[in-house]
């Protein structure tokens, strides 16, 4: 019986209109009618003319709303005064109007998926065809239009979802809830970018490090963040392969806590197998040989050592072995062993000479050291096994180290005529600045993925330097947009362990089929998702992710309208007498709190959100102006 009085019919026709039209008669005439007291009367009438239109108001408002798409404009210094006020309010940042969405929302819509789009109500429909129905429409849109509100007439979406709810507000994410993470959902075009340049706005007016990785290079993006750093002063980077000339030199292999770290970026961008494993050790080797000897391995250098092999490195760590060892003499010693093994000459090379000198003296005695025992089994591995197994990511790094890509990723410090700024992720932290990395994926994928994850696993390197080392975490807000061209083991490690070194990220995807594509099992996408506790989800064209977040946000119960009709005639009864029945029955069902049918339905900027552990919201992002 409580179901039965709790349930109300949204689209039913507007009965208090006719009531509304009889009071309003009652109060205009009654006064002058004549009788006693008519215009105590007429006054009498006012508080259910008044209760009647308050009642004609909210439904016409109301289906004005679910028939009408809007879009939102908002200037910048608005955008910050409210941004300041939510902060001190409830330490949360704006994310557009919208409102908590609850099971009274679930329950109309599924009355409205229940029911034929054409039955949806709206304005008259003979407007439409009158002389001035445009301007009466006109007119109408303005009277319940929002404010700073302008008409979506883009066919995406479905204009009911956002208006069931009049009475809207500020949508609020919190802090505390961002340090678990973020998953942004939607399909191209959806309003990603526009909710990114929100968010970014207002990280960037606040103080935090913002790092932005975006495969696709938006320019109004670009535009956008670097406009808010000239404003509040802030050192804006730019990074792109594409624009050179426009962008600074960033070394991706700078940051890291064990060497071995160093060759494992580079082998992760290669196909799991055995000639990645043999790519990893020749590479562990080099890099070992440079520490060695003072050197600081970048991809260049890599790349020189890959392709003319270790000698020259090995014969330069001998070199300091032997000094430190104290061996004064040990030239004295390589030229005798020259003499006695030489015959004929030119046979036999110096460093090999050196090789048995050292082998003879330290390596035998397990006096020697790890570095060198590992370039002298490079150096004396078999020459065309070695240059069939390089082979394989010798085009990665030609692609990364040479050109003006390799000037770009390998910065060369001596070189006083290059005027552009050199940096790392560690430093842009340290110093509080924002990273914009545009990719050009579309012209050059390879390239530009094999960049994007670098870097991703040189902020994962810091991420966990500051998770151990720093005494105070800085506030960092990785953005990685399209994040299945550049997944890879660090930015898995960067959300499961980021929390704690003050990292909140906020990942995009289209389809979770393109994660599950780009690490190769379910398991793995299963790992990433899980790690994402808060979602923003847009309008999403693939089934199976709407499906998931639909799962994630949970059920509730739903009232649902059972009417039934019955007639019946009695054997002994006159001709036209029958017996008759209508049945109403309300009963209670589960159903999805968001239906994945809303999810695709979703018009351009609008969204739901679920807050991890906490409240589900249904908003519109705003087009930032200024």
């Amino acid at each position: 019986m409580n179901a039965t009085t709790n349930y109300i019919n949204h689209f039913r026709p507007i009965y208090e209109f006719r009531a509304t039209i009889f009071w309003l008669a009652a109060f205009v005439v009654l006064p002058f009618t004549g009788m006693p007291y008519g215009w105590a009367f007429g006054l009498a009438a006012l508080l259910p003319l008044l209760l009647r239109g308050r009642q004609v108001w909210k439904a016409l408002r109301f289906r004005m709303a679910i028939s009408t798409k809007w879009l939102t404009t908002l200037d910048v210094p608005r955008l910050l005064r409210i941004q300041k006020r939510m902060r001190e309010e409830s330490d949360s940042m704006y994310l557009g109007m919208g409102f908590e969405w609850t099971q009274k929302h679930c329950q109309i819509a599924h009355d409205i998926l229940r029911m034929p789009t054409t039955d949806i109500p709206g304005l008259p429909k003979w407007l439409g065809k009158t002389r001035h129905g445009r301007q009466i429409e006109e007119a109408i849109e303005k009277i319940f239009a929002p404010a700073d509100s302008i008409r979506d007439r883009m066919p995406q979406g479905a204009s009911w979802i956002h208006g069931m709810e009049p009475d809207k507000g500020f949508v609020p994410f919190h802090y505390k809830a961002m340090g678990g993470h973020t998953a942004v959902g939607g399909t191209t075009g959806s309003g990603k970018t526009r909710t990114y340049e929100v968010l970014s706005t207002q990280v960037i007016h606040l103080g935090d490090v913002l790092i932005i990785i975006d495969p696709k290079n938006d320019k109004d993006w670009k535009a956008r963040v670097e406009r808010e750093c000239a404003r509040t002063g802030r050192k804006f980077l730019y990074f792109s392969q594409a624009k050179p000339s426009e962008s600074i030199r960033l070394n991706p292999l700078e940051n890291w806590s064990q060497p071995s770290e160093i060759p494992g970026r580079i082998a992760q961008l290669m196909e799991e197998g055995p000639f990645r494993d043999f790519a990893f050790l020749f590479i562990d080797r080099a890099v070992k040989g440079e520490l060695y000897v003072g050197d600081k391995p970048n991809l260049r250098s890599i790349l020189k050592y890959a392709q003319a092999g270790v000698a020259k490195l090995l014969e330069r760590s001998l070199e300091r072995f032997f000094r430190d060892a104290g061996l004064a003499n040990w030239e004295e010693l390589v030229a005798t062993t020259l003499t006695q093994i030489g015959g004929k000459p030119g046979s036999v090379s110096k460093v090999d000479a050196m090789v048995l000198l050292y082998n003879e003296r330290y390596a035998h005695e397990d006096h020697g050291h790890e570095a060198i025992d590992g370039l002298i089994a490079t150096h004396t591995h078999d020459r065309d096994h070695y240059t069939r197994v390089i082979a394989s990511v010798m085009p990665l790094l030609q692609m990364l180290a040479t050109g003006e890509t390799g000037l770009m990723l390998a910065p060369k410090v001596e070189d006083f005529e290059d005027e552009r700024e050199i940096w790392d992720i560690d430093r842009i932290i340290k110093q509080k600045a924002v990273l914009y990395m545009g990719f050009d994926s579309l012209s050059n994928s390879i390239v530009q993925k094999a960049i994007a994850s670098l870097v991703l696993a040189d902020v994962a390197a810091v991420c966990g330097a500051i998770y151990n080392f720093y005494k105070t975490n800085p506030d960092v807000v990785l953005v990685i947009d399209e994040v299945a061209e550049a997944i890879n083991e660090q930015v898995i490690q960067i959300l499961n362990k980021g929390r704690g070194a003050g990292f909140k990220a906020f990942v995009a995807f289209q389809t979770r089929s393109d994660l599950e594509a780009k690490l190769g099992n379910a398991a793995k996408m299963l790992q990433v998702l899980g790690n994402l506790n808060n979602q923003v989800i847009l309008r999403l064209e693939d089934s199976d992710t709407a499906q998931w977040f639909s799962d994630k946000v949970g059920e509730t119960a739903i009232r649902n309208i059972q009417i039934s009709g019955s007639t019946s005639r009695g054997s002994e009864g006159h001709i036209g007498e029958f017996n008759g029945g209508i049945t109403r029955s309300l009963q209670l069902e589960k159903a999805p709190l968001i239906p994945t049918a809303l999810i695709q339905r979703l018009p351009n900027l609008q969204y739901f959100m679920r807050i991890s552990g906490g409240a589900v919201y249904q908003g519109r992002i705003p087009i930032l102006q200024g």
